[in-house]
């Protein structure tokens, strides 16, 4: 005999049934997504996965760790620290900054010096980036030796300059920390620098590329990672971030490390496409930028690495690419 406490128990297990399929199919249909500031810009994790909260806080947890070693705007972060230290003391430095240096000297010597983390009292000169009230002469470039383990060694009173590095480094520790956790499905984006991974409930992800001749967002070229699992973009240009002297000369954010100033080129945007770490993207994308049209592509080519080049005229925007750029099938 069927009683009405029977009844009620299947009542319950239908509902939740039901319950369990709706959840399951949202889903399928729906991404998460959390953000937030950092770094004097916007950031942002996106999962076809569930982003549990615990997740969450780690994340800031992994941003403000980065913040506190690599920010030129914090006076208590490690590398303020370093910089408004004496010349030849020896520093015993965190993984995080030794892992940054290391490969910011490694683009150093790849690119012949064009791609440079110690011209921080000129950005600040410039009005780029806070001075503290200290002495802005700049004296020599890359004056640093590096010693495992973690120790470091500054042979000048320059400045070390993190920002073209240290989101892409953010960003490769949060795709890092997602991987540990099983959510395999992601786009991370601090600011322009972005990891896609995986998919987007079976489909490739999409990243639109701005058109530096536009005002509003609007992409000039979209990247998905059909053909790649795992791609870092990285996009650097002057179009937004320049300044307009009183003698109307116009002054980048940029600066050449061979004639320490401002870089003057045709080209609006770089991109590059890295197939293994947003920080190397990160710093490359710099470095082209300072390289110019003919340089960065060579460079590219020789060295196996994707890029796209933005040109920006009267007649319109034109794009050139590096032979890595059509391998991907980007």
């Amino acid at each position: 005999m069927i009683t009405r406490f029977t009844i009620s128990k299947i009542i319950a297990l239908v509902v939740g049934l039901l319950c369990l399929l709706i959840a399951f199919n949202y889903n399928t249909k729906n991404s998460f997504s959390i953000n937030g500031s950092a770094y004097g810009t916007s950031w942002s994790v996106t999962s076809s996965e569930f982003i549990a909260d615990h997740h969450h806080k780690n994340i800031i947890k992994i941003i403000n760790n980065i913040d506190m070693v690599a920010s030129n705007y914090k006076s208590d972060s490690e590398v303020s620290v370093i910089n408004d230290n004496a010349v030849t003391t020896e520093f015993v430095i965190s993984d995080h900054l030794y892992k940054i240096l290391t490969i910011a000297k490694e683009v150093h010597n790849q690119s012949d010096g064009l791609y440079d983390i110690t011209l921080g009292k000129l950005s600040s000169k410039m009005g780029f980036s806070p001075n503290f009230n200290d002495d802005l002469f700049h004296t020599s470039n890359n004056k640093f030796l590096l010693q495992n383990p973690n120790k470091l060694t500054k042979s000048t009173k320059d400045w070390f300059d993190l920002s073209s590095i240290a989101k892409g480094y953010s960003v490769q520790l949060i795709h890092e920390y997602l991987l540990e956790n099983n959510l395999n499905n992601h786009l991370i984006d601090i600011g322009g620098e972005v990891i896609i991974n995986g998919s987007i409930h079976g489909k490739p992800w999409k990243v639109g590329i701005q058109d530096p001749s536009s005002f509003i967002d609007k992409p000039i070229y979209v990247i998905n990672n059909l053909d790649n699992k795992f791609l870092s973009i990285a996009t650097s240009g002057e179009y937004r971030n320049f300044k307009i002297l009183d003698d109307g000369k116009k002054i980048t954010h940029t600066i050449n490390p061979k004639t320490l100033s401002s870089i003057s080129s045709k080209v609006s945007s770089v991109t590059v496409v890295h197939q293994s770490s947003a920080t190397y993207a990160d710093a490359y994308a710099t470095a082209f930028n300072v390289m110019g049209e003919t340089k960065a592509i060579n460079f590219a080519n020789e060295n196996d690495i994707a890029v796209m080049l933005t040109f920006t005229n009267e007649e319109g925007t034109n794009l050139k690419f590096s032979k890595k750029w059509y391998d991907l099938k980007l």
